[in-house]
């Protein structure tokens, strides 16, 4: 089987995947303005459906001229200066891979091993987050990146800013990446299903993810993870997570 990366509104083949990842990856640590955040005081009930933070939820590409011409700026400097090898279906592949590592890290509480990937900030929210998802919620955030059915990069920009929303150090270039993509919860939704489909006659059998910073969003069965990745380029620095979402797409509205 063949994973389908959707890039802005084309589709490229890559190995198989079932879930939906909405990711943003930097190359400095830039902390997305998009991420998520929750209260203390707000976790009281539990979720109904999977839904790790109330946003952000990205389920479809982006369709603003802007944000397009912006993306694909993006990642041009990127790979003319700082990166050669960088392609969007590594990129998309190594989203897929955090936002599995994530998913689990959350479910088992394994906070010391997500603040390796992911942002202080984002281990800490993810901690709070944890208290309102139900033990069946938390089994889907177990996932494999084999159960991603497509992906696609929503966005890409190159900032001066560290993941910490701090001004970075002269010479210092950060780029952030948000990507969703779709996971599938069982083997009901077929490998071609698209975009639309997974949108309506499969929406209860995958969830989204998004990511920034390694910004995936992931949708497996009816849910919706949201995952980005950010990275310092200059120099070049190592992929982190700042914010992540994971939801189902019933608790979501069209």
């Amino acid at each position: 089987m063949l994973r389908r990366i959707a890039c802005q509104s084309r589709a490229i083949a890559v190995p198989r995947c079932s879930i939906v990842t909405s990711a943003t990856f930097t190359s400095e640590a830039v902390q997305s303005i998009t991420e998520p955040y929750l209260d203390a005081e707000e976790i009281v009930q539990p979720n109904r459906y999977l839904s790790l933070f109330p946003s952000p939820k990205v389920v479809v590409p982006s369709f603003e001229l802007t944000r397009r011409l912006g993306t694909l700026i993006s990642q041009a400097i990127y790979l003319l200066f700082f990166e050669k090898t960088y392609n969007k279906e590594g990129l998309v592949r190594a989203a897929n891979e955090g936002i599995s590592v994530i998913g689990e890290c959350i479910a088992n509480e394994e906070w010391s091993r997500m603040s390796l990937i992911a942002s202080k900030t984002l281990v800490e929210q993810a901690q709070m987050a944890r208290k309102r998802c139900t033990p069946d919620q938390l089994a889907m955030l177990r996932l494999s990146p084999d159960d991603v059915i497509l992906s696609f990069i929503h966005s890409a920009f190159l900032s001066g800013r560290d993941f910490r929303n701090r001004k970075a150090e002269h010479g210092v270039v950060s780029i952030y990446f948000t990507i969703a993509s779709f996971i599938r919860k069982n083997s009901s939704v077929p490998w071609e299903a698209t975009l639309p489909q997974l949108l309506g006659k499969y929406r209860k059998d995958v969830i989204v993810a998004n990511v920034t910073e390694f910004f995936v969003l992931l949708y497996s069965r009816s849910s919706n993870n949201l995952y980005r990745f950010a990275r310092t380029i200059s120099p070049l620095g190592q992929w982190k997570a700042t914010g992540v979402n994971f939801f189902e797409l019933d608790g979501t509205r069209q």
